[in-house]
C-alpha cells in the first residue's frame, strides 16, 4: 500500500490544529465535538434522572426533540465504582496526576446534574414515535462512529463544564474542567447547525454554476466540516462550475485549500478543464525544476507547520496529476513524463519514505494516457 503523503500532510495539519486548541484554559471548541455536532441529528441539554441511561430534555439545540421528552442512550454505561464529579480530586485540571483512575471514568450523575449530548437516531427510528401514555423513552445513540460518550458528551456540575480530552495518541482520555460556559457552547453549536442547514439548501440549487457560487464562501468557513462539505460538493457541480472554481484557484484567499480546490476543479470540469490542468502542471514542473536541486534530503520534515509552502506545493502538484487521470488529454503526456523523470533523477525528490509517490502517480497517468 502506498503512502498518501498529501493526505498525511493534511492529517498532520489537523493534529497540529488540535494541539493548538488544547490550551490550559481549554478556550476552544474541541474538534471532536465539532465533528459530533455535524454528525448529530439531535444536540440536547438534558437533566439527569434516577436511571443512569435515561435523561429528560431541557433544551434542544438541534433536531426535533422538545423540552420534557425523555430519551435513553443504552450505550451510556457506568463503571460499578463510578462517582459524581463532586467527589473527584480537586486537581481534576491537572492531567497526568494520580487520582486513582477517576478522571478516565464516566462520572456518575446525580439529581440536578446536566449534560449536553450529541446524538443521532438509530436506523429505522429517524422520526419520533407517536405519543402514548405513558410515553417510553426515545432511544438514541451517540453521533460519532465510535458511539462513545467520551466524544459525544459534556458534563455540567454547578455551572462548571467538563469533557474528555485525549492528550496523547494513542492513550486514554481524561475528564477535564473546561473554561466554557453553557451559553457560549450553545452559540458555537448554533453556528454549526445554521451552516449545516444553509448548506443543505445550497446543494438543492440545480444550476451548477450558481450552486458553486453559493458554495464558494463556505470553503472559508470557520467550521471544518462545513469547509470539507463545500469542497466535496463543488466537485459535484459539473462543468458549469469551472469558471468559479478556477477563480478560486487564482485567489490567494483560498491558497490554504488549493490542493482540495484543484481536486474539485478536476472532478467538476472533467475533459473541459484538461488543457487548463496541463497548463498548471507545466507551471508546477518549472517550479520543481527551479527549486528541487537546492533541496536537501529530508526537506519534507524541515517545516511541519500546517501551511508549509513546499508541502502545499507538493499536494497541489499531486492533485493536478490525479485530476488529469479523470481526462483523456494526450497533450499532457510530455509534461507528466518530464515531471516523472525529474523526480527519478533527484534523490531528494524520490525519497522512498513516501515522496516517491509523485513518480508512481506519474507512472499511472502515463499508462492511462498511453492507453487512450
Amino acid at each position: 500500500m502506498r503512502l498518501n503523503l498529501a493526505g498525511f500532510s493534511r492529517l498532520c495539519a489537523r493534529l497540529i490544529l488540535l494541539a493548538a486548541l488544547i490550551q490550559p484554559a481549554f478556550a476552544g471548541l474541541r474538534p471532536s465535538l465539532e465533528y459530533a455536532a455535524w454528525q448529530a441529528t439531535d444536540i440536547v441539554l438534558v437533566d439527569a434522572t434516577s436511571k443512569a441511561d435515561v435523561f429528560e430534555v431541557a433544551e434542544s439545540w438541534k433536531g426535533d426533540l422538545s423540552p420534557g421528552d425523555r430519551i435513553t442512550v443504552p450505550e451510556f454505561k457506568l463503571s460499578p465504582n463510578a462517582v459524581p464529579i463532586s467527589l473527584y480530586p480537586k486537581n481534576i485540571r491537572s492531567v497526568g496526576t494520580d487520582d486513582g483512575g477517576f478522571s478516565t471514568q464516566i462520572p456518575k450523575l446525580v439529581a440536578g446534574s446536566q449534560m449536553v449530548l450529541f446524538l443521532k437516531r438509530r436506523k429505522g427510528s429517524e422520526t419520533l414515535p407517536p405519543a402514548t401514555e405513558p410515553s417510553p423513552p426515545i432511544e438514541l445513540q451517540y453521533s460519532t462512529v465510535f458511539n462513545d460518550p467520551e466524544d459525544c458528551a459534556v458534563w455540567i456540575e454547578s455551572a462548571q463544564l467538563y469533557h474528555f480530552m485525549q492528550w496523547i495518541y494513542p492513550g486514554p482520555s481524561f475528564l477535564v474542567a473546561w473554561d466554557m460556559s453553557v451559553s457560549k457552547l450553545k452559540d458555537q453549536m448554533t453556528e454549526i447547525v445554521v451552516e449545516q442547514q444553509d448548506l443543505a439548501e445550497v446543494v438543492k440549487v440545480e444550476d451548477g454554476g450558481e450552486r458553486a457560487e453559493r458554495l464558494k464562501p463556505y470553503v472559508l468557513s470557520g467550521v471544518p466540516q462545513a469547509r470539507q462539505f463545500a469542497l466535496q460538493e463543488l466537485g459535484k457541480c459539473g462543468p458549469a462550475a469551472s469558471a468559479t472554481i478556477r477563480e478560486m484557484l487564482d485567489d490567494p484567499t483560498f491558497a490554504d485549500d488549493a490542493a482540495d480546490v484543484i481536486k474539485a476543479y478536476a472532478e467538476a470540469g472533467g475533459e473541459t478543464v484538461a488543457e487548463e490542468l496541463n497548463f498548471r502542471l507545466q507551471r508546477e514542473l518549472e517550479f520543481w525544476r527551479a527549486t528541487a536541486p537546492s533541496l536537501s534530503e529530508g526537506w519534507w520534515n524541515q517545516d511541519s507547520s500546517p501551511q508549509a509552502p513546499l508541502r502545499e506545493r507538493y499536494s497541489q502538484t499531486l492533485e493536478l496529476i490525479r485530476g488529469l487521470t479523470l481526462t483523456h488529454y494526450p497533450a499532457a503526456l510530455s509534461t507528466v513524463i518530464e515531471l516523472r523523470d525529474l523526480w527519478h533523477f533527484l534523490p531528494q525528490l524520490n525519497d522512498r519514505s513516501g515522496l516517491n509517490q509523485m513518480a508512481e502517480e506519474c507512472d499511472e497517468l502515463i499508462e492511462h494516457l498511453q492507453g487512450n
